[in-house]
């Protein structure tokens, strides 16, 4: 093979190598501080850092109620709900970026003060950015155990978000 049939290769290998040689962006990590305030005012019972968190056309679905729709809907659904007078810590959460969302899954505990031990369960999360913030787009939670006797639906506990 002449050098001049040689040339053409030898030049799209030099171009495919380069084309993969560029720097991928690294991807965004999970929003963590986010999630951490999300928290933070549920535990202090923030009902403005915590309204804060959803996006507009967020929803929420507690468990044993219908769907909250739209931010407004959801600032009052915590606006009943009490937050702050139950302290929810979270573990074994797990995260996963899909497209332009984030996916968190785990578990939470959730104590009473009027109860001995807390009561345990599950969350999912779907979070989005909203001008360049992170914000909660879905969220829903259950206990693994049904309500103590007595206790109002209301107080149905929610996952932590954080």
């Amino acid at each position: 093979m002449s050098s001049n049939h040689r040339a053409p290769w030898v030049v799209l290998l030099a171009l495919a190598w380069l084309a993969g040689c560029g720097k991928a962006a690294a991807p965004e990590p999970f929003p963590q501080s986010t999630a951490d305030a999300w928290l933070g005012a549920f535990n202090s019972g923030d009902l403005v850092g915590l309204g804060i968190m959803y996006s507009e056309d967020a929803e929420i679905l507690p468990p044993d109620q219908p769907i909250v729709a739209g931010h407004a809907a959801i600032e009052t659904f915590w606006q009943t709900f009490n937050p702050g007078e139950v302290r929810i810590a979270v573990s074994e959460v797990d995260s996963e970026r899909l497209g332009e969302y984030w996916f968190r899954e785990g578990t939470y505990s959730a104590k009473y003060a009027e109860e001995g031990e807390p009561r345990i369960g599950k969350f999912i999360e779907l979070w989005k950015k909203a001008d360049g913030n992170w914000l909660l787009y879905r969220h829903m939670w259950s206990p693994n155990a049904p309500r103590p006797a007595g206790m109002p639906a209301a107080a149905a506990t929610p996952d932590e978000s954080a």
